[in-house]
């Protein structure tokens, strides 16, 4: 554990742990439609701008799995301002690079900071939410990072417009430096007594598995395993949806302008169902039945986007996946902290995030090459919707959750 004082929670810091999540995703969502101009202002093929793109996911996976090490032994506070200071400065660090390459080293000394960050952050949000409150307590939190997803690509594009890339990135920093100074202040460690823990489940890995066991305890529980491979596929369709889901738009003769609303159905659907009281269901029922809704959720808006006819169709097909998205953060995140003690938090969102790193990264590619494969080497098929992989998936895993679930509940050792 720590060496620095820890805290009693209090109301100010709960607050300051959704300021400190906002601020943490402000970060990736307003790069989001910045970096791919930038960098082709400085020269950069598709090739580079595919790299300058994936060099902080690339980066980014380790960094969740050492964060969640670094923050159960050196504490929340301390790593959550070090990975806003670090970030501070590699996105100032963009504004300075006139190469390619420099660029793409810098994005990716981004993706470490904001790996550790993100796992950070996460940790302390776990430490605030007690057991029967996990899932309620996630979903406010999720609202919090939805809304970042709506407001950052926003504000960049339009600061962009004005003023210019290096203006963009230097509002991001005074923002990071702003979650540095906000978690300084007012987001400490909190205190924990000897016996019981109460922002932990019954069954959680605490004080009982040693700190070098403490990841592979973790990653062995079915519900966290469960929990793992619903963020995977999630994320995995989260990814081949900001893909593909422009030119799906622009099939139908939207206008390029009209894709930013179906992004913004998808996430404010996603932030209402958080803050829902459904959200609440998970400390009742349980995170799995949730988990598994919300993945066949999203396998349907996937295919009545692929069958949609007109662009008010697709735009209720999006509202559809934030409606899936919206069931499963609170109830996987609830899950995984529930499986930890903050002794072992860390670790365990650093493989929660792992996972979210993951499903985003190889999602988009992957569909896209199977479309593609099956295209090249099937006789008359002209076309695969990269949609269809991705409902697949999402099938695939609620199907797999239900049954691994239903097994725990009988007392059937469930395999690997």
């Amino acid at each position: 554990m720590s060496t620095t004082a820890a805290r009693p929670v209090t109301r100010a810091s709960i607050t300051a742990t959704g300021v400190a999540l906002f601020l943490s995703f402000m970060d990736v969502a307003a790069l989001l439609p910045t970096v791919a101009p930038h960098v082709r202002d400085l020269g950069a093929t598709a090739t580079g701008v595919g790299l300058a793109v994936g060099a902080y996911s690339a980066t980014n996976l380790p960094a969740n799995i050492i964060g969640g090490i670094l923050i159960d032994r050196i504490g929340r506070r301390r790593v959550t301002i070090l990975g806003f200071l670090l970030a501070a400065v590699a996105v100032l660090g963009y504004a300075l690079a006139t190469t390619v390459g420099g660029f793409i080293a810098i994005r990716a000394a981004h993706g470490i900071a904001g790996g550790i960050l993100v796992t950070a952050v996460f940790a302390v949000a776990g430490d605030r939410t007690r057991a029967g409150r996990a899932g309620r307590s996630f979903g406010r939190f999720g609202a919090l990072i939805g809304a970042a997803w709506v407001i950052g690509p926003a504000l960049a594009g339009g600061v962009r417009q004005a003023a210019g890339t290096d203006v963009v990135f230097q509002m991001i920093a005074v923002l990071l430096l702003l979650g540095a100074i906000v978690s300084a202040l007012f987001i400490h460690d909190v205190a924990r007594d000897e016996g019981e823990d109460p922002t932990a489940g019954d069954d959680a890995v605490g004080e009982e598995v040693s700190r070098g066991r403490a990841m592979r305890e973790l990653a062995a529980r079915p519900a966290v395993r469960r929990a793992l491979v619903a963020t995977m596929a999630w994320l995995a369709a989260v990814g081949i949806l900001a893909a593909f889901l422009p030119e799906t738009a622009e099939a139908l003769g939207a206008p390029a302008s009209a894709v930013g609303g179906l992004f913004t159905a998808y996430a404010v659907m996603a932030g209402l169902l958080m803050l829902s009281p459904l959200s609440g269901r998970v400390d009742r029922n349980g995170a799995d039945g949730m988990i598994a809704l919300g993945l066949v959720l999203i396998a349907g808006s996937l295919v009545a986007m692929i069958l949609a006819p007109d662009l008010l169709t697709l735009t209720l097909a999006s509202a559809l996946f934030g409606t899936g998205y919206g069931l499963i953060f609170p109830a996987v995140t609830g899950a995984i902290s529930l499986a930890a003690t903050t002794r072992t938090r860390g670790r365990a969102f650093g493989l929660f995030n792992a996972a979210f790193s993951v499903g985003l990264a190889l999602g988009a590619p992957l569909a896209g090459g199977l479309a593609d494969t099956v295209v090249r080497f099937s006789d008359g098929v002209e076309s695969l919707d990269p949609f269809i992989p991705a409902a697949v998936l999402c099938v695939s895993a609620a199907a797999w959750i239900t049954m691994s679930a239903r097994r725990d509940r009988s007392g059937t050792p469930a395999s690997a």
